[in-house]
This record gives structure tokens, C-alpha cells and sequence, in this order.
């Protein structure tokens, strides 16, 4: 888990540097240090290592005695230790100090390690607590070395990567974003949350996945762990714990008031308490991490003493509306500062309280219906699961149980839509969906419109585009949903990348839109396939916060999604992986943005190009491989994990899926296919492609990456110097570099390694003049002729000097056969000569052609 920051505590140190590791109690800073030890250690440092605890904080001299030195008699006092050990730091070789746990370091070894370091200027290696610093030690840390390096809380993906390696399977997605939240993003905490788990049953193994068997992760083997984190609490300190514990979060004065400041502010300092922003700014306090809240409310709320009726269920209010943050006019570089500052502090505190008051906002809804079974009260429970993960039994219940014999028009036909789409998404049964839709029409004729509407959409969902494109002209202006029928459109437009298509269908609502959710959506989408990716993402950073705000997970997910295409487009990986773990971690949603929340599972393995087994979706091997927005199909997954071994069968490939899109009318999906593609490697198939359907749709954004990649892929070295000599700063500027590098993969494997010379300095050349904040997709092919036999091998390698006779008459074969391995080594490696053949096979990597050169020169 720490390889990467062990590789910098080691430059630091080779730097002559000291080390501060910050990390919590449970980050495995410990763990790193002793890896960082055993690392210096095999390269001959000498490293004296002390290891503190709290319950020898007041032993004289434990820190040194942990050293394991042999200190003789003579040895006397703080300079008598200091003077033996500067006699063995005397001896030749590299000498340092590691210091675990330095904050409960006994005052008699702190004050050896401080006269040892200043009379040696020995580098000196130490952990510690992120809490404020004890007045204890603040004297000595002054003369702490200047480089710090922190450990932060887990995020999404190194959940789901622990849960793998602990374990041996892959968890669903539900699995990791409870160990997440549960453990407030604790390493030790996730570790004994996932181990107890399955001791006791709360995990359990199904088609080698590890999933939820039942509703919680708290268990009676993690009971010592929590006890172990609340030891040392004073009386009045327990006391408030538990009183937080059955409020919930709540305002920070008013637990003030309760409690005490000074009990608060011990609780924060041990790590027990977290303080998140609230409707209106307001501060709450929230008992942390949340299994020590489980912990906590189950023997609380067992308890005889404690009065429940007394504590006020304020976690159920509703979330009111609060203003969006002002937009600004600094674009992508103001929204990725402001990205990177949330991504250094730990959310874990804010995501469980926004599944509090999720959780509770459902729970109050339902318990409405269930009093009062009416087709309102239904709505107010199917509305709630459009966003938040689904119930099967409740949505089932709900369907099922209400009377839908009386209401309003507007709420027997979102009732409906919530029955279809229930129908079509996880039972799979479009005919019955369809069906419901229609028998909806016949009962209802004023909803004849809306219901058509919505059944073009379940169909185009499931068969493709209608061939129809104007299937909802008759409907135009009419029905009295007041959005659906304009929503329905928009989404349909976006699907055949037609944005201002889209937005005329909203803007041509008689009436304010009852979908705000779909309506922010189509409008960020819509930014974002006609090349707008800056505008989308700040737009949907703003949403996202709001939807934060809110407890919407509709938004929040749907947004993260928009956010994340635009990051991906400037190769912002870390920054768009954030977004889409933190959305993981709230849980995986319900109804419709659930098939965002799979897409942004398969978008967020691009990086790594294998299947994302691990995110709880097998993204390669699972679903269609087109889909009407990116990452719905597995198509872009399945390019990024591709390892071709021609350029012409890489372009073959991707031109196979744009082609199933565009056949579909998933135009917009057909067109990010064919940027991702150009990037990886490009092709003229690919590009003829792509040029033709942003010509199709008048897009001119993308003019300048086309025209670049049209000169890299026909290797015109001169017009492309000029291209991009004469380049614009666009918003393609990302992938104009991804192109140059594709393009030079794609000469070394067609075997011009002095053309590929020529397009590497051109992409640095390019990279350097144009500062870009991304990072370049690691995309690798296969070797040149790695896809050859031996015999193949073996002939091509003397293809380009000897005649067919002399090579038939040199490995004992005939002409014919000589011909026949010629061809098939040409078309498998896109080469059209046999000295370009030759040299290609003679530049591949040793272990390819070593036993081949052998023959061919024997």
C-alpha cells in the first residue's frame, strides 16, 4: 500500500535529508518505517531504531533500551549513552536514527537523541501522530529535518485493492464503500474490518465475489479493536461519545453547550470526533471513525439507563435548497485546485453523515407509505431510490402494494416510469416494460404522449436509436408532465451527438422542468460532446457540491460522471479517479444512474488497462461493448487493455466498435470512442471516421487533432513540424501529445524506428512549449513480431538479404513454404517490404528473436 511513498522517504534520505512520517494511529506508518529500515539496511546504512509506546512514555530510557545495545555499567546518564553511541556512529559507513511513535518517546531517549544528533548531525527518521504536537515534545521539534511525508486516509481504490489482496477475491462495490465508510479511510481499521467480517459471517463468497450477507460489518470480534482505540477516555469523555452517538451529528454549539468545549476539543484531538459543514455552513460534530458509532449506538441504545425518548431524531429533517457556489471564470485550472485541495483531506467523516441523512430521509419516506399506502406517498419513496442505493424488497413492496386507482395524473405516470424502468433494468424484460407503458396510454389517454416518450427511451436504451428521428414531433408542446417529453428528447439528442438538439428539446418545456436532475445532466453533456469539456466541469463540480449539500445521490453521481469525462480529457487520471471512488464509496446507487455509476467503474480501469475485476465489475468480459455514453459499453475498456501487435489491427479494432455505434445511433459515444482510439494509436480508419462524424454534426473543436493525427498516421514529417509549429492552444491540447506518442508506437511497429525518432522529439519538443496538467495514458502494444512463429521469425530476419532459394536451401524447406512465411510475417506485422520486415524483427527485444538469430547465422 505505501510502495510509492517509500521509494520518497529513500530520495530523501539519499538526499541527506531527515524524514517526518505524519500518518493517524492505524495508517501504517509503522509498517512503512520498518520497510524504509529493512531498505537501508540491505543497501548498508547502519540505522539505530527506537520504538515508543504509550505505556513506556514515563520509563526512563526505554526508547534506548529498545535499541538492544549492550550498555555497560559504566554507561551512566543521557551523556554517557550519548558518548557510547557516538563512538559506534564514528565507524565508517552510513549511520542514522529511526524514531516509531515519536510523540510517546521517553523524555531520558529524547534528550540522548537530541544531543547525539546535534554533536553528529546524524539524519534522524520519525513517525508521528497527525494531531497537533504535545507540549511535551514541542521543544524538540524544532530540530525535526524539514521533509514531511504524510500518509492520508484510503480512498475508493485502495479499499477494493486491500479487500483483494486480503482476501484473494474481489468485493462488490457495496462491500468496499461499507469497509470505506466504516472505517473512516484507517488502514488497521479497514484491515480488522474486512478479517472479522468474514470470521464472522458478514461477508460471505459468491461467484468468487465477496459480498454483504446481511445489512451490517460490526461484529463481535471488532469489539476489542474499538475498545482499544477509546482507552484512556476519562468518565466525562465516554459520556459524550455516547450522547453524539444517539444524536448524530449535530451542532457543534450545541454540543458546546452539553458536553463541554474541552471534552470536545480531547475527543478531536484522540482522533473520536469529526467535524463536518452542515446545511447553511453550519459546524456538526459526528462520532469518528463510524464503526466506533456502531460500536457506541449498540451498546447505548441496549442500555436500561439511558432514556431514548429523551434524544432528538434530528437526522431526519429534509435537506433544504442552498445556493450553488459562484461560477468562476479561471476554468479548468481553478477546478482542478480546488479538486486537489478536497482530494488531500479525508471525506470519510462527510460521507457517512451524507448517508445518514440519506438513509434516514428514505426511512421516513417509506414509513409515510407504509401508515398510508397512497400512489403520493409512493412517489415521494420511488423518487427517492432514482438516486440512492435500491431496496429490492421496498421498491418491490411499493410496486406492488399501493393503490393506484386514485391521485394525480403527474404521479400515476412517474409511478409508472418507475414500474418500467424497474421492469427493463433489473428484471431485463423490455417487452413487459414496454407493455406497462402502453397499458399506462390506454388507461390514460392524456399521458398517451409522456408514455410513448418513455418507451422510445427504454428501447433506444436496449435496440439503439429509432430509426424515426422525429418520433416525438407529434408530441411537441403537448402532455402535462411539463418536462418528460422534452427530457426524453434530450437524452435521445445527446445519444446521437446532437447537443444543441438537446438543449432546444429543454428549452422547449411549456413549464419548468420536473426533472431539475435530468435537466442539469443533458445540459452538462451537451457542454461536453460539443467540445466544451472546461464549462462542463466546472458546471458539474458546482452540481456536485450542491448535490452534496442536498444528499442527492442522483446528482451527485451523474455529475461526478460529467466531471470525470472532462478530467480524462486533459489526462487529469488522479483527479477523475478521486471523483469517481468518492462517488464508489456513497454505495452503489439505484434505477437509472446506476448504469452511470457501472460506466464510471469501467472509465476509472482505463489507467491500468486490466480488467477492473477488483471494482466489483468485470468491465471486460460483462455487457455490451457499445453503449449509448462512454464506459456504458466495454468497448473503450477492452481498447485500453488491448496489447496489439500491428497498428493496422489496433485500427481494425476500434473502427469495428465507432462502427457498431454509429450502426446503433450512439453517435456521441461512437465520437469519444474514436478520440480515445486516435490516442492510443492512431490509425487512418479511426480517423476517416471520426473526421466524418464531427463533419456530420459541423463540431470544428476537434479540427486541429484531426489534421495533426492525419500527418503523424501518413508519416509526413514536414507537415507535421508545421502543424504543429503553427498550433493553436485548443482544448485538445492533451491529446494532440497523445497522438504523437501513439504515432510513434505505431512506426516502431511498422518497423521505421528513424520515423518513430522523429515523432518522439516532436512530442517532447510539443510538450515542453505547451505546459500540459496531465499525464500520458501508459498504452503498450505488443513487441514487433510477437505474434510470429519461430520458423516466421527465422525467415523474416534473413528476408531482407537472401533470395527465396537460398533461405529454402538454408533451413531445408521448399520455395513455396519460404513464400508462404514471408506473406504471413508481412501482414502480421503491417510491414510491405522484406527489408522493412527484416528490420523491424532484428530491432524487436532479444528474448523475442535470441533462439531465431542463433539458427539464422549458424
Amino acid at each position: 500500500m505505501h510502495k510509492q511513498k517509500i521509494n520518497i522517504v529513500l530520495d530523501y534520505v539519499s538526499k541527506g535529508l531527515g524524514v517526518r512520517i505524519v500518518g493517524a494511529p492505524g495508517s501504517g506508518r509503522t509498517s512503512l518505517l520498518k520497510s524504509v529500515v529493512a531498505k537501508l539496511e540491505e543497501d548498508g546504512a547502519t540505522v539505530y531504531t527506537m520504538f515508543a509506546a504509550p505505556a513506556l512514555a514515563a520509563v526512563p530510557f526505554a526508547g534506548v533500551l529498545s535499541l538492544g545495545l549492550d550498555l555497560r555499567s559504566r554507561t551512566i546518564g543521557i551523556l554517557g549513552i550519548v558518548d557510547l553511541l557516538s563512538v559506534q556512529m564514528a565507524r565508517s559507513g552510513v549511520h542514522l536514527i529511526a524514531i516509531d511513535d515519536l510523540e510517546n518517546l521517553d523524555r531520558e531517549s529524547l534528550a540522548v537523541v537530541d544531543v547525539l544528533r546535534r554533536r553528529n548531525n546524524v539524519p534522524l527518521i520519525t513517525t508521528m501522530n497527525d494531531r497537533p504536537f504535545q507540549s511535551r515534545t514541542s521543544g524538540y521539534l524544532g530540530s525535526i529535518p524539514e521533509a514531511t511525508v504524510s500518509l492520508p486516509p484510503l480512498e475508493y481504490e485502495q479499499t477494493s485493492k486491500l479487500i483483494l489482496n486480503t482476501l484473494g477475491h474481489p468485493a462488490e462495490v457495496d462491500v468496499v464503500a461499507r469497509v470505506l465508510s466504516k472505517s473512516g479511510g484507517n488502514l488497521r481499521l479497514a484491515v480488522r474490518i474486512i478479517q472479522t467480517s468474514v470470521l464472522s459471517e458478514r461477508l460471505i463468497l459468491k461467484n468468487g465475489r465477496w459480498c454483504l450477507n446481511g445489512t451490517k460489518l460490526m461484529n463481535e470480534h471488532l469489539h476489542g479493536t474499538v475498545e482499544a482505540l477509546l482507552q484512556g477516555l476519562r468518565p466525562e469523555e465516554v459520556r459524550a461519545l455516547n450522547k453524539m452517538s444517539l444524536l448524530g451529528p449535530s451542532p457543534v454549539d450545541r454540543l458546546v453547550a452539553e458536553v463541554g468545549e474541552d471534552v470536545l476539543d480531547n475527543l478531536e484531538y484522540n482522533g473520536l470526533l469529526s467535524v463536518i459543514e452542515g446545511p447553511d455552513e453550519t459546524l456538526l460534530a459526528a462520532v469518528f471513525p463510524p464503526i466506533v458509532d456502531d460500536y457506541l449506538r449498540a451498546h447505548t441504545l441496549s442500555s436500561r439507563r439511558i432514556l431514548q425518548s429523551a434524544v432528538s431524531d434530528h437526522v431526519a429533517a429534509e435537506a433544504g435548497d442552498h445556493p450553488a457556489p459562484a461560477p468562476t471564470d479561471d476554468m479548468l485550472s481553478a477546478s482542478v485546485s480546488v479538486l486537489r485541495t478536497e482530494m488531500g483531506s479525508n471525506h470519510a467523516a462527510a460521507t457517512r453523515y451524507f448517508q445518514q441523512r440519506r438513509d434516514s430521509f428514505e426511512e421516513n419516506r417509506y414509513q409515510t407509505w407504509v401508515r398510508d399506502r397512497s400512489l403520493s406517498n409512493a412517489v415521494a419513496v420511488l423518487s427517492v431510490y432514482w438516486g440512492a442505493p435500491a431496496n429490492p424488497h421496498r421498491i418491490q413492496e411499493v410496486l406492488r402494494r399501493t393503490d393506484t386507482e386514485s391521485g394525480e395524473s403527474e404521479d400515476l405516470f412517474f409511478f409508472t416510469m418507475s414500474l418500467a424502468w424497474w421492469q427493463f433494468s433489473h428484471e431485463k424484460d423490455l417487452a413487459g416494460a414496454i407493455a406497462t407503458m402502453q397499458a399506462l396510454s390506454s388507461k390514460e389517454p392524456r399521458l398517451l404522449h409522456e408514455a410513448k416518450a418513455f418507451a422510445a427511451f427504454l428501447t433506444a436504451n436496449h435496440s439503439g436509436m429509432p430509426s424515426d428521428h422525429h418520433v416525438f414531433a407529434d408530441a411537441t408542446g403537448l402532455g402535462l408532465q411539463g418536462g418528460i417529453i422534452p427530457t426524453m428528447m434530450g437524452m435521445l439528442e445527446l445519444y446521437r451527438l446532437n447537443p444543441q438538439g438537446a438543449l432546444s428539446a429543454l428549452d422547449s418545456a411549456n413549464e419548468a422542468c420536473s426533472f431539475p436532475n435530468f435537466e442539469s445532466f443533458i445540459r452538462g453533456m451537451a457542454m461536453l460532446s460539443s467540445g466544451r469539456e472546461e464549462e462542463a466541469l466546472v458546471m458539474a463540480l458546482d452540481c456536485r457540491e450542491k448535490a452534496l449539500q442536498d444528499f442527492d445521490q442522483f446528482a451527485f453521481v451523474s455529475q461526478s460522471y460529467i466531471a470525470a469525462l472532462a478530467l480524462l480529457h486533459h489526462g487529469l487520471f488522479d483527479e477523475a479517479e478521486y471523483l469517481m471512488g468518492r462517488a464508489f464509496s456513497l454505495g452503489k446507487p439505484g434505477f437509472l444512474v446506476d448504469s452511470l455509476h457501472v460506466a464510471m467503474l469501467r472509465l476509472s480501469s482505463l489507467r491500468n488497462a486490466v480488467p477492473a475485476t477488483s471494482h466489483g465489475v468485470a468491465a471486460g468480459s460483462q455487457g455490451r461493448d457499445i453503449g449509448p455514453f462512454p464506459g456504458l459499453g466495454t468497448g473503450l475498456h477492452d481498447l485500453a487493455a488491448s496489447r496489439p501487435a500491428s497498428a493496422k489491427a489496433f485500427d481494425e479494432r476500434a473502427s469495428r466498435i465507432i462502427e457498431k455505434s454509429l450502426a446503433r445511433g450512439f453517435t456521441f459515444e461512437a465520437m469519444h470512442t474514436g478520440l480515445f482510439a486516435l490516442g492510443l494509436l492512431p490509425g487512418p480508419r479511426v480517423r476517416r471516421l471520426l473526421q466524418k462524424i464531427l463533419e456530420d454534426r459541423g463540431i470544428t473543436v476537434h479540427d486541429q487533432l484531426v489534421t495533426i493525427a492525419g500527418a503523424a498516421i501518413e508519416m509526413d514529417l514536414p507537415r507535421l513540424r508545421h502543424l504543429l509549429d503553427t498550433y493553436v492552444l485548443d482544448g485538445d491540447t492533451f491529446q494532440v501529445a497523445m497522438v504523437l506518442r501513439g504515432a510513434e508506437q505505431r512506426c516502431q511497429l511498422s518497423g521505421e524506428p528513424a520515423a518513430a525518432s522523429e515523432m518522439r522529439r516532436a512530442a517532447k519538443e510539443f510538450t515542453a512549449r505547451f505546459r500540459m496538467v496531465g499525464t500520458l495514458f501508459n498504452f503498450r502494444s505488443e513487441p514487433p513480431g510477437s505474434s510470429l512463429t519461430m520458423r516466421e521469425i527465422e525467415v523474416a530476419l534473413v528476408a531482407g538479404q537472401q533470395s527465396n532459394h537460398d533461405i529454402a536451401e538454408h533451413f531445408g524447406i521448399s520455395i513455396r513454404t519460404v513464400e508462404s512465411h514471408i506473406s504471413n510475417a508481412l501482414r502480421k506485422t503491417d510491414t510491405t517490404t522484406r527489408k522493412q520486415l527484416a528490420d523491424l524483427i532484428r530491432a524487436a527485444p532479444k528474448p523475442l528473436t535470441s533462439g531465431a538469430t542463433e539458427q539464422a547465422t549458424s
